[in-house]
């Protein structure tokens, strides 16, 4: 009998047995243990347990849960669980169970902060995605301010040059005039009020630079890809204007097979060379190969930009 006695007081789990009427008839050395904490004395009724864990000492916390958990002072978290056994012989008793389960709560906590990280990451997220259209547009809107600012100062430079060094008034009249109309670019890009539909954004943009948009064929309902094809008009109606000195620009739309492409040319001044890609061109060309997409450049014999794009909802 001793040895079953030990052998029930060193199992790795607290446990107890109750009669029909509550009392307790075998509890081991970790459920005694247990009792001693929660009742601050020996346990003898299942009443007196269940009074306990229902309201338990201040010094023991409760997780609650679908299955409360209990934290004890020191430290272990113990997961209590009653059910009804028969012996051989018929009789029926309750059987009480505190599991040790500190380091799944653990895990369980570390998960609930990080599921919260998780959450608020994505409330930034859904915040993020709700003003994205006007981000966008304040970082384009910035990024051609920094490429007039430049136009601007590199007209200065060569203005000053040119008083310098005596040259002829033509020359110095057309550096005033590149820099009369980088200061105007940059006035409509101070003042241009949001559209609702980005082409229509894109022009009436074109038509406050004094550009004329001209669109044949019919653009996709696809808002992504409205998006995208607007960003291409806008950045042709900017450089019509900056390097050609242009006052329309065209836009041929053609569907084709799982997609759309758009040519645009203008009307401006034929590029006196093989266009390199400055900042406008490699933003709308890094935006339209994120998107699967191509982009082509020409020069000769006349400029002309082509954009390809996938239509997913086709």
């Amino acid at each position: 009998m001793i040895s079953v006695k030990d052998a029930f007081d060193n199992m790795p789990i607290a446990v107890c047995f109750f009669d029909k009427h509550g009392t307790v008839r075998l509890i081991n050395r970790r459920m005694l243990n247990v009792s001693i904490m929660l009742l601050d004395s020996e346990m003898q009724t299942l009443t007196e347990l269940h009074n306990a864990l229902e309201a338990p000492p201040k010094q023991i916390s409760v997780t609650d849960g679908a299955v409360p958990l209990y934290t004890f002072p020191d430290g272990k978290t113990l997961r209590f669980e009653e059910k009804t056994v028969t012996d051989a012989n018929g009789t029926s008793f309750i059987q009480v169970t505190a599991a040790d389960v500190t380091e799944l709560a653990k895990r369980q906590a570390e998960l609930r902060k990080e599921n919260e990280q998780l959450s608020e990451a994505n409330r930034r997220a859904r915040r993020l995605y709700e003003n994205m259209a006007e981000i966008v547009r304040e970082e384009e809107i910035l990024s051609m301010k920094m490429r007039v600012h430049d136009d601007i100062g590199h007209s200065i430079l060569s203005a000053r040059r040119a008083l310098l060094s005596n040259e002829d008034i033509e020359a110095v009249r057309s550096n005033a005039a590149a820099w009369e109309k980088s200061i105007e670019l940059l006035h409509h890009a101070n003042n241009m009020p949001e559209q609702p539909d980005p082409m229509e954004y894109a022009e009436k943009r074109a038509e406050a630079l004094g550009v004329k948009l001209i669109v044949n064929g019919d653009l996709p309902n696809n808002s992504k890809l409205r998006y995208l094809f607007s960003l291409a008009v806008r950045e042709c109606v900017t450089n019509c204007v900056r390097h050609a000195n242009g006052n329309e620009v065209y836009v041929t739309v053609s569907a084709d097979g799982d997609g759309y492409t758009a040519i645009l040319t203008n009307n401006g001044r034929v590029p006196d060379g093989r266009i390199t890609e400055g900042g406008g061109l490699s933003a709308l060309r890094r935006r339209i190969e994120k998107n699967n997409g191509k982009m082509t450049v020409q020069s000769l014999p006349r400029f002309a930009l082509t954009v390809s794009l996938k239509d997913d909802e086709k």
